[in-house]
């Protein structure tokens, strides 16, 4: 008979089984949840035989044993074996409290109740039948099949459109170099190896696509699990055809001559994000970063969130599995009341207390946790003492000016930045904003370190570099970050170090949320207040390229001032500013008019020398008064073409000139790209456009184009391919001329093409012939495709291997059908379940001769 038709008892007590499963169950699998979370300390502490570590690993595998036992125990009560089941309960419950935990020893002694319940109150006469428990639900056909479907696709889509920012930038630089394959991998690594408990939107993704697939699949609770399992491999094994693919593809020529980032790119954003954030940490920590200790750091540290996002998805699974059964239930119960229009409830009336405590469960483990975050301001000071600085500006060739703003000496203990034994060992500690600056810093020579890393951080960061022992700088290093953080009013978290000759090179990242121009802004608040410093805007700089940096490094100053570099405090910011000047002829530059500042340059008599100067071409000549008397304030240097003015001395409402130099004639050069973005396989047509603004004619004008780097030869596809060059000997006033071509992208991400450049010759009024040199911008192709275009290329890209993926398609529908089929064809009862039909004018066993073991009597000859 079916269990709902037993006594009340028996079925209490295998209520209380089925609960007492469950619950040891999800207490198993919490064990083994906090062994995955703590992975990369649970092992070294298992090595060790430490107690923590062996007690979670005797708990996770005796909960699972405790589960085990309690499966065989509720069989036991439903075949009425109740001295076998109650001996049993209570070696369960023992061995609960000794390897399981109390809770499940709790639960199997209460259970150990229930059955002594039920033997005490059975009589003699009580009928020998066997009752079965209830067959789980198989769910909707093809549920598991089609939840998988579902749930993949979602995982895949999201991990698509919602890459985190710094794996996006990385995806954009490199897919163009390794392929489209590069996106798909960089994708599932994403997914699978992301820690969600640092980063919630995967941990969000993961349950609600586990969740999503058990609710589709439904049926009993190893569906769902079984689905968030397959979704998680399916991701798994993306990830490993498309390293597959570029293993193929890719040769080490290739990763040899990258391409430089695109603009915008930032090792910050790469480095602190997913995968990366918590593995570089690691490699900083060692002064040996190839030791097998570290080594085994990283894999335990992989393992640990490949393993929580397996969890995350599978539990989920099964609480979707939970929460259909519970709706399921409370759905027959409410269709049975409708149909017989009486109550199906239990008789003592309450609500269905199976389903209702399923959906209970299953709500609570989606309520997410919520977090706080914590806020910094910034530390106001009084003015620094004595100081130097000087305000240059340059003019090129081209008319383009240029300013650089340089203060060194500075005291800046009243903010929080002291020179104390930190810095003992410090060659360099700045803090640096690098606003898509483009020019030559020049700072190899100056600060010590490869020029090449400034271009790679776009956001703001603080960079140290340290000499000597790695384990004593490293803690240096991490307290001058903390007097930064303190001056600046943010929070520096460090994301990377570099061996770099006898030192090593350090960058601390601030918040995510803090701007180039917040940034700018907090740096010059820093600054005295008379200072230069007043005269910059940072609202005038935000879409000009430049570079500003504050902190201890050696910087060098023009004459009048010393320039021997002193270790000191120091500020830098250099600023590029469009042509402004064009052909011969009597110019004006204002420095009031080119910074955009309100008040005039005041005398500082805070600072030990104050000196703003102009810096000319060779042969310009200078018509502005010059200082004639003593103090000679402001003079020219005939030597080195440039005007001085030293505010030191006097204040001034502006700093101008007047001058005449043959700067180059207004000559355009423009590579454009149309359309600049666009999907995978679309045609960008290419465009050098060179113009004539001017009136005067140039000669000998030379146009070249490398078009782009050789390293996409396999991702672009260029036509017509080759150098494009052109030659005009003459190039009149209003002319256009045209160099193009089309470029087709194979692989998702940006492009950055190389710069087109012209050389040309004019002819100055005095009759000088000189020669100029032009260079565009590097233009950009973004290429886009979406998760269908990314999975479709890898699996025809990888076939035969790609095949393997088709198995679960295939193979799941197959079995599903034939499942389906058989349980068609077995719609008769088993023969042992209900006793074989009566002969008529036969006498009727008597109930206690029904079972399994012992059949119903029939007639014989000794009982007429």
């Amino acid at each position: 008979m079916a269990l709902k038709d037993a006594p009340v008892q028996i079925r209490r007590a295998s209520t209380v089984a089925q609960i007492s499963i469950s619950i040891t169950r999800a207490v198993g699998i919490l064990f083994t949840t906090l062994i995955i979370a703590t992975l990369p300390t649970w092992v070294p502490g298992l090595l060790a035989y430490q107690t923590i570590p062996v007690a979670l690993l005797v708990l996770a595998i005796g909960s699972a044993i405790v589960s085990r036992k309690g499966s065989r125990i509720r069989e036991e009560i439903a075949e009425r074996q109740f001295e076998k089941a109650r001996r049993s309960t209570f070696a369960t419950a023992i061995l609960g409290f000794i390897v399981g935990g109390i809770i499940p020893g709790l639960l199997y002694i209460y259970l150990y109740t229930r059955i002594g319940n039920v033997m005490v109150k059975r009589t003699p006469d009580d009928p020998r039948t066997v009752y079965l428990l209830p067959h789980p639900s198989e769910g909707i056909f093809l549920g598991r099949y089609l939840g998988w479907i579902a749930a993949y696709l979602l995982v895949l889509y999201i991990g698509y459109t919602q890459l985190s920012p710094g794996l996006r930038e990385v995806s954009d630089w490199l897919s163009p170099v390794l392929g489209v394959h590069f996106n798909t991998m960089i994708v599932a690594l994403f997914l699978v190896f992301t820690n969600p408990l640092t980063y919630p939107p995967l941990l969000y993704l993961w349950t609600f696509a586990g969740f999503l697939g058990g609710l589709i699949a439904g049926g009993k609770i190893r569906r769902g699990f079984l689905v968030g399992m397959t979704v998680y491999l399916s991701t798994l094994g993306a990830l490993g055809l498309a390293a597959l693919a570029i293993y193929q593809n890719v040769n080490l020529s290739t990763l040899s001559s990258l391409p430089p980032p695109p603009p915008g790119f930032s090792i910050i954003s790469a480095t602190t994000g997913p995968v990366a954030g918590d593995i570089i940490p690691i490699l900083i920590q060692s002064s040996s970063p190839t030791s097998q200790m570290v080594i085994q750091d990283v894999i335990l540290t992989m393992i640990r969130n490949a393993g929580l996002v397996f969890a995350a998805a599978t539990i989920s699974g099964r609480a979707a599995s939970l929460f259909w059964q519970g709706d399921v239930f409370i759905l027959k119960t409410f269709w049975k009341m409708i149909k017989t229009k009486k109550p199906a409830l239990p008789q003592n009336g309450d609500l269905p207390k199976k389903g209702t405590l399923l959906l209970a469960l299953a709500i609570l483990l989606l309520i997410p946790t919520p977090h706080t975050t914590q806020l910094s301001t910034i530390t106001q000071a009084p003015p620094s003492g004595p100081y130097q600085q000087n305000l240059a500006i340059g003019l090129d060739m081209l008319g383009a000016p240029n300013a650089s703003l340089r203060m060194t000496n500075l005291d800046l203990s009243s903010k929080g930045l002291v020179l104390d034994n930190n810095y003992a060992e410090n060659n360099l500690s700045l803090f640096i904003i690098n606003n898509n600056y483009s020019q030559s810093l020049d700072t190899g020579p100056t600060f010590g370190i490869p020029s090449f890393i400034f271009g790679l951080l776009s956001q703001p960061a603080l960079i140290t570099f340290y000499t000597g022992d790695p384990g004593t700088t490293h803690a240096e290093s991490d307290l001058v970050a903390a007097q930064f953080s303190q001056a600046l009013g943010v929070i520096f978290t460090k994301v990377f170090a570099l061996s770099y000759g006898p030192g090593t090179i350090t960058i601390y990242a601030p918040n995510p949320e803090l701007t180039n121009n917040d940034a700018l802004t907090r740096v010059l608040g820093l600054l005295p207040s008379p200072s230069f410093s007043t005269l910059i805007k940072p609202a005038n700089l935000q879409t000009l390229q430049y570079f500003a940096a504050i902190g201890l490094a050696s910087i060098s100053l023009p004459a009048p001032l010393n320039k021997t570099p002193t270790q000191a405090f120091s500020f830098i910011l250099n600023t590029q500013f469009p042509r402004q000047f064009y052909k011969a002829g009597q110019h004006y530059l204002s420095l009031k008019t080119l910074l955009g500042f309100q008040t005039g340059i005041v005398e500082d008599t805070n600072s030990n020398a104050s000196i703003v100067s102009i810096s000319f071409q060779r042969g310009t000549v200078l018509y502005s008064p010059l200082g004639l008397t003593p103090p000679y304030n402001p003079v020219y240097d005939n030597f080195t073409s440039t005007y001085i003015y030293n505010a030191t001395i006097t204040a001034r409402s502006d700093f101008a000139a007047n001058f005449t130099y043959p700067f180059a004639p207004n000559i355009t050069v423009q590579k454009t790209v149309n359309p600049s973005s666009g999907p995978l396989g679309t045609s960008h047509n290419v465009v050098v456009m060179i113009q004539n603004f001017d009136n005067v004619t140039v000669t000998n004008l030379n146009v070249t184009d490398d078009e782009a780097s050789s390293s996409y030869q396999k991702t672009l596809q260029i036509s017509p391919g080759g150098v494009q060059t052109g030659q005009f000997a003459s190039f009149p006033p209003g002319q256009t001329q045209f160099l193009s071509y089309t470029a087709t992208t194979k692989s998702s991400g940006t492009y950055v093409l190389s710069p087109a450049t012209i050389e040309f010759v004019w002819q100055a009024p005095n009759g000088t012939q000189i020669r100029y040199t032009v260079t565009t911008d590097n233009p950009l192709i973004s290429s886009s495709s979406g998760p269908w275009t990314q999975f479709t290329r890898t699996f025809t890209d990888l076939q035969p291997y790609s095949y393997l993926l088709l198995l679960p398609l295939l193979l799941t529908p197959i079995i599903e059908t034939l499942k389906l089929v058989s349980r068609h064809r077995k719609r008769n009862p088993e023969p042992w379940v209900n006793a074989p039909k009566k002969p008529q004018n036969t006498p009727s066993p008597t109930p206690t001769q029904a079972g399994p073991d012992k059949p119903a009597d029939m007639p014989s000859s000794k009982n007429p």
